[in-house]
């Protein structure tokens, strides 16, 4: 088990496939062309085709945002979604339809539409996936505030270690509304995945990640000027440096994400090259 020690020996896993979707970019080859070239959308396209199209009328941004993304990352990796573990994460869940409740409870509570209350659980996004899929492997959600992308992230790389099984994990929030925003203070919608598989079992893998659990503090790290504004408010999009490393291809590196005030998840990145 690689968390056992206050400076844990490494793990390694293999980065197979990715997804992004925000206002700004509606896939990840938009994400990469964004960066080179500093054209980026302003209202891109959420249309999930996974999800019937009478059932995508009625999913709510979250869902949808998850499911693109991960179908993204599994069409890049060539792997059957139906046998993918998947860590869906969000801080705060759908906060729109939190907000929504919130009112109808305190002006009209018998009026509460049972839809938007089915929509409200925080793993409605992998009910959705799984449902879809027809997959039967585990699917989980985390929320752990602005710690959740890298605990999500930690959690998906420990299931492909320990049970030798790709995992899918998906980083989101949506853009938080006024009563919300002082807590949570997500701008602009965002969503990503990373389908990490066992070391060395495919041959498409895109990089190789060793991981390890530091007790030591850290601080997150950039996220690339080159992006639009508003992605550093929004919790789910810590991963970014990361994503942005991996869809550049860039050099190999080091980065750090705080999983608490005294802990952080240290991932050494190590690109593919044939």
């Amino acid at each position: 088990m690689p968390l056992s020690s206050s400076a844990s020996s490494m793990a390694r896993v293999d980065v197979t496939g990715l997804g992004a979707w925000s206002p700004s970019f509606p896939d990840l080859g938009a994400f990469r062309d964004g960066l080179q070239d500093g054209t980026w959308d302003t209202d891109a396209p959420l249309q999930p085709q996974r999800i019937p199209a009478r059932e995508r009328r009625r999913a709510p941004q979250l869902v949808k945002m998850a499911v693109d993304v991960m179908d993204q990352a599994c069409a890049m990796a060539k792997l059957p979604p139906d046998e993918i573990a998947v860590v869906f994460s969000s801080s705060m869940g759908d906060m729109q339809i939190t907000d929504y409740m919130c009112r109808a409870l305190a002006e009209t509570p018998k009026l509460i539409s049972p839809t938007k209350f089915h929509n409200s659980v925080h793993n409605a996004a992998p009910g959705y996936w799984s449902i879809t899929t027809g997959a039967f492997v585990p699917a989980s959600a985390i929320s752990a505030y602005e710690f959740t992308a890298p605990m999500a992230f930690l959690e998906a790389a420990i299931q492909v270690v320990e049970e030798s099984i790709p995992a899918l994990v998906v980083t989101q929030e949506i853009a938080s509304t006024a009563p919300l925003h002082d807590v949570c203070p997500s701008l602009v919608p965002f969503s990503a995945a990373f389908l990490l598989t066992p070391l060395g079992t495919h041959a498409a893998s895109i990089a190789t990640l060793e991981f390890s659990v530091l007790q030591e503090a850290a601080a997150w790290p950039a996220i690339s000027p080159a992006l639009p504004e508003g992605f550093d408010s929004n919790f789910g999009a810590r991963l970014l440096p990361l994503l942005t490393n991996l869809a550049l291809a860039e050099q190999d590196t080091e980065l750090r994400f705080p999983i608490n005030s005294n802990a952080c998840l240290a991932l050494d990145v190590s690109h593919r090259r044939d």
